[in-house]
């Protein structure tokens, strides 16, 4: 039965080139065999059809889908639920949604809380765990997504099969997994390991140890499972094109943010936020129509402008930029960093902060005399907080004196606070940007020698701010202040050895210019430590773009 296809029209199905049955409906599915039946839609009722054309059993529902492991998944007003060959429900529930049955097992969405999770034949959970989605079985290995959006394998008891978590992540085939992460595609093996370095925009299943993939250029590759290049699809003369156009974009891609930056201040996201009609907006925005026109049109291309019937407002993109992320475009794109920016080559050659030179005073000198970058400063710590939110857990405190080297606006302590209210919190620094409740502030320059008992010491993201024997200077001030009991917890970048991963590497650039500092590899880390008498003890993530370093005095 093989010859028989779906028509173009999918109003029939033919064989042979032929229509197999003389009816016609408005939608018909694939033929199962067995048992022969094929799903159709005419009107609004579902039903099956035998080959000749005619309903196989007496029973419509509101949609209907083909026959698998002999059971159908069918809906109608109660919801969805399965049928067997002869149209009779097999169980009794009713589900939200509804897969097909694949090795025996169901996909099924619950009514009530709709989670995902798979059912036996007796519609049975076969485990206790729910997720956001979940797919089909294929060899006895499902895809799980997680309520955090994160993608893991599970095996047909719901077990993890390797714990491993990853943004994207497909099927296995032929062994193989396609995953994805911030970087990128790739391929793990069934023990969830990554199989090479590279990182793609597109990648498709091996096929006998070979798969077509896209770099981040567009050109074309097929790879070996070492991840090892066999054969660039692209000609030479399309790798060079796609290269060069990649590149010329990246020549202008900084001017999208000074775009986004300057429609901000001119206000005309806060006049979206709110539905506004056309003829409203062009009257209340004091610009000429055409320039209006050329912002609405940008903001339209690139989904943060909505449409209906002539009426405009923010989509969910444009709310998030408006409420949370301005002040991050407003620090980015301020003059005083667009200024220095342009000395990077200085800071290149010379392996010193153009800041200072450009402003006639250090970075953080010139934040406290000027409010506007100070208040941006003060969101942009808040906000890259979050990074810290993972390590709370492994910081447990009881009634211990805790204090934060260069903790700035106290963020970080009053995250700990909340955890933790017994704690005494302390912030050490030369500077702060904001008064926080219950946080005791010791003004001294951390580069002198100073004195103060605490029993645990936190630095976090200010390593990165100063050059190699500045941040010894520092290191060393704070081993005088420990015993061999004292824990000096450590926040900051990690940069991967290899070359192919960028965490740290391009934001040291700008730190290099900004501060004269940079991110650095785990073994310059350790270097330093060493030096000023200290000792890592543990790391709970050097993959992640923040690590936590548990570090004690040598």
């Amino acid at each position: 039965m093989n010859e028989i296809i779906i028509s173009p029209d999918e109003t029939h199905h033919l064989m042979n080139g032929k229509p197999l049955y003389s009816h016609r409906f408005d939608k018909v599915q694939s033929f199962h065999f067995p048992p022969g039946y094929a799903p159709v839609k005419k009107g609004q009722r579902a039903f099956f059809i035998d080959t000749e054309g005619q309903p196989v059993f007496d029973r419509s529902f509101d949609n209907a889908f083909g026959f698998y492991d002999g059971i159908a998944t069918v809906a109608d007003t109660t919801g969805f639920f399965h049928i067997n060959e002869q149209g009779k429900d097999i169980h009794s529930r009713r589900f939200a949604w509804s897969g097909n049955f694949q090795e025996g097992i169901c996909v099924v969405e619950d009514l009530h809380g709709r989670q995902f999770f798979h059912i036996d034949r007796k519609a049975n959970p076969i485990y206790t765990e729910r997720y956001a989605y979940i797919g089909d079985y294929r060899y006895g290995i499902a895809v799980a997504v997680n309520n955090d959006g994160l993608c893991t394998h599970i095996d047909n008891k719901g077990r993890l099969l390797h714990g491993k978590h990853f943004s994207e992540l497909d099927v296995y085939h032929k062994g193989y997994a396609i995953a994805k992460d911030e970087r990128g595609y790739f391929h793990i093996n069934k023990e969830g390991r990554v199989l090479y370095n590279q990182r793609y925009i597109k990648l498709e299943p091996y096929y006998n140890g070979r798969a077509i993939a896209v770099d981040k250029y567009g050109v074309k590759l097929i790879i070996s499972t070492e991840g090892k290049i066999v054969k660039k699809i692209d000609s030479q003369d399309a790798e060079i094109q796609k290269i060069e156009q990649y590149y010329s974009q990246q020549a202008f891609s900084y001017w999208d943010g000074r775009i986004l930056t300057s429609i901000l201040e001119l206000g005309i996201f806060d006049r979206l936020e709110k539905s506004i009609s056309s003829v409203e907006l062009y009257r209340q925005v004091e610009l000429e129509k055409p320039i209006i026109d050329m912002i609405l049109r940008w903001l339209a291309i690139h989904r943060l402008l909505a449409i209906d019937n002539d009426v405009y407002s923010l989509t969910l993109a444009g709310k998030i930029i408006l409420h949370r992320l301005k002040p991050i475009f407003s620090y980015w794109q301020s003059s005083v960093l667009v200024e220095t920016s342009l000395k990077l080559t200085d800071s290149l050659e010379s392996n010193q902060s153009s800041f200072d030179k450009t402003h006639q005073l250090s970075f953080f000198e010139y934040v406290q005399k000027d409010t506007k970058i100070a208040a941006d400063l003060e969101e942009i710590m808040s906000f890259y907080a979050i990074d810290y939110n993972t390590y709370l857990p492994y910081l447990r405190f009881s009634n211990e004196t805790i204090c934060d080297i260069g903790g700035g606006n106290g963020n970080l302590l009053s995250k700990l606070k909340q955890c933790y209210p017994e704690i005494e919190p302390i912030i050490l620094d030369k500077f702060t940007y904001k008064s926080q409740p219950g946080i005791k502030f010791v003004k001294m320059d951390f580069f002198q020698p100073w004195s103060l008992e605490a029993d645990v010491y936190l630095i976090s993201r200010v390593l990165h701010d100063w050059n190699d024997e500045q941040v010894t200077r520092l290191l060393k001030n704070i081993a005088d202040n420990m015993n061999s009991k004292t824990m000096l917890y450590v926040f900051e970048t990690i940069v991967s050895e290899g070359n192919v991963i960028d965490k740290g590497v391009s934001i040291s650039f700008h730190l290099l210019n900004l501060l004269g500092g940079r991110e650095r590899t785990l073994s310059e880390l350790e270097a330093l430590f060493q030096k000023s008498g200290l000792v890592i003890k543990d790391i709970y993530s050097d993959t992640a773009t923040i690590s936590l370093m548990k570090v004690m005095k040598k």
